[in-house]
């Protein structure tokens, strides 16, 4: 049954605007401890900063005595999602400006298009910061049934450069009492 509440979760925090303020947040769903044994935490998509945050959380994980390896014993789920938000912004026109350093594309048939009769600092781009949204989700389930029995979710708006060191603190908040159901924020790097 709580299952469900961290999907709202998500798509929840998926359907903010772009430019909304975006709130750091941990979630932990247990519906038992996490069980003793062996853990092999696997990654849904394979990418750099996910091998980085998964060897994060099996020093975790063997910080707190569980044994780590990859046959045998029980399997976490680890999804990591970088979604990036646009950094353009509007003309004074209400016209949609690309972001700075990119330039448009030639039209259909190759010719240039033709430049407006403006000056250039009025198609720039408002000053805006490219933030982007860090969200870590891990999931245990059941051997045998495929229930989910242990269900974390975290959050981070972070700054270009700085997503490891976000997704270290969303696992420290995760791992700070992973056995107990609770909602929170993280301390999210500046």
């Amino acid at each position: 049954m709580r299952v469900p509440v961290v999907l709202t979760a998500l798509l929840a925090i998926a359907a903010v605007p772009a430019n909304a303020q975006i709130q750091p947040a941990v979630e932990v769903q247990a519906k038992r401890p996490l069980p003793a044994g062996k853990y092999a935490v696997d990654l849904a998509s394979d990418s750099a900063l996910g091998r980085d945050i998964r060897r994060l959380v099996m020093e975790k994980l063997a910080a707190r005595g569980h044994q780590i390896g990859f046959s045998g014993g029980h399997v976490m789920k680890l999804q990591v999602d970088q979604t990036r938000h646009f950094a353009g912004g509007s003309s004074a026109d209400g016209v949609l400006a690309l972001p700075r350093g990119q330039i448009g594309q030639a039209g259909p048939r190759g010719e240039d298009r033709p430049l407006p009769d403006r000056r250039v600092s009025d198609l720039e781009p408002r000053a805006s910061v490219s933030v982007e949204m860090l969200r870590l989700t891990l999931t245990l389930r059941t051997a045998g049934s495929g229930e989910a029995t242990w269900v974390a979710f975290a959050a981070c708006p972070v700054r270009e450069g700085r997503a490891l060191a976000a997704g270290r603190s969303m696992v420290d908040a995760i791992f700070a009492n992973p056995n107990r159901t609770r909602r929170g924020e993280v301390d999210c790097p500046a």
